[in-house]
């Protein structure tokens, strides 16, 4: 492999990581918030799309199992 070939599958990388995945993660929690009483979609969608390491992401699940687990209670009580 060359030196030039190893670096475009570096730089391919880093793009789908730190640019591509954020966006696409955005878009699907914004979709997905605005079919649940969460609050502000858009808001939801900054914060998993931004907070670096996708702690964004893993505090939004947590965040809407919950609500979906007193919304079952509810239901089922």
């Amino acid at each position: 492999m060359t030196n030039i070939f190893v670096l475009t599958l570096a730089i391919s990388f880093f793009a789908l990581m730190f640019l591509i995945a954020p966006i696409l993660i955005g878009v699907f929690v914004y979709k997905h918030a605005s079919k649940h009483p969460i609050g502000n979609p858009m808001m939801w969608a900054l914060v998993a799309a931004l907070v670096p390491f996708y702690i964004g992401l893993m505090v939004y699940v947590v965040k809407i199992d919950q609500i979906d687990t007193d919304r079952y209670d509810r239901e089922h009580s």
